[in-house]
């Protein structure tokens, strides 16, 4: 997959007003705004710190399995076709979705169900933060590296140095993360009435993205871009393979 170019108006909002006029942005905005507010809680330590590459990977893995979750969503009521979309069973028993389709909504986004992909919510930052191009990861390396991992020890680890690396692994970080999440997105709580019906499942990744780039404005100081974007990345890209047994 080639670069994204960047968008020219990056959605951003200290109060997660990013969408209007059309029937859900109200919804929309108010789902941002509450896994903006909440995704870091469960990922802090005793002292209410968090390991900011471990946020960025949980990020990612959830980003990338709500982009297979919309997609699917498509599919199923015929509103995508359902092509270039092949599983394959790894020898750890494993089995993961390839297709360029499920690639591309990740990444780029489709603008017909509003979303602005995952490239765009992460480099629109950067460029806002007077990054270049040039600083960021190359897309088709971050496909290569996380292909070319899978069925080793290194699967689902992001290829970063050492000290950069997240504490939990991907599989176990999106596991966890989407346990968390997903009530969010459904208004499903065991502790309190939902404040409004579910959310439309093909509306599951616009959120994501969204809120995954508010999230890596807040914390964009904490280390350099290219690691920061790399560690985003590949972890949505493992975490759209994964299929749920």
């Amino acid at each position: 997959m080639s670069d994204s170019p960047v968008l020219d108006n990056q959605p951003t909002g200290s109060n997660g007003v990013v969408w209007k006029d059309f029937p859900e942005a109200a919804l929309l905005n108010r789902i941002t705004a509450e896994i903006v507010h909440n995704f870091p809680r469960p990922l802090q330590d005793d002292n209410r710190r968090v390991h900011t590459p471990t946020l960025f990977a949980a990020l990612g893995s959830v980003c990338g399995f709500a982009a297979q979750t919309s997609l699917f969503s498509l599919i199923k009521a015929g509103l995508r076709p359902e092509q270039d979309m092949m599983a394959h069973t790894l020898t750890g028993g494993q089995t993961f979705l390839f297709g360029e389709q499920l690639n591309q909504f990740l990444l780029q986004g489709d603008p017909t169900v509003h979303n602005f992909g995952l490239w765009p919510c992460l480099s629109g930052v950067a460029i806002q933060k007077n990054c270049s191009p040039q600083d960021f990861p190359d897309l088709n390396t971050q496909f290569a590296s996380v292909a070319s991992r899978l069925g080793t020890a290194e699967e689902g680890v992001p290829d970063v140095t050492p000290s950069f690396r997240p504490l939990v692994a991907t599989e176990s970080l999106r596991e966890a993360m989407w346990a968390y999440v997903e009530p969010i997105f459904l208004q499903d709580y065991p502790d309190k009435p939902a404040a409004h019906d579910p959310f439309p499942k093909h509306l599951w990744s616009s959120a994501m993205n969204v809120a995954a780039g508010i999230l890596f404005s807040k914390m964009f100081n904490v280390m350099d871009v290219r690691t920061a974007m790399t560690l985003i990345l590949q972890s949505a890209i493992f975490g759209s393979k994964i299929i749920e047994n």
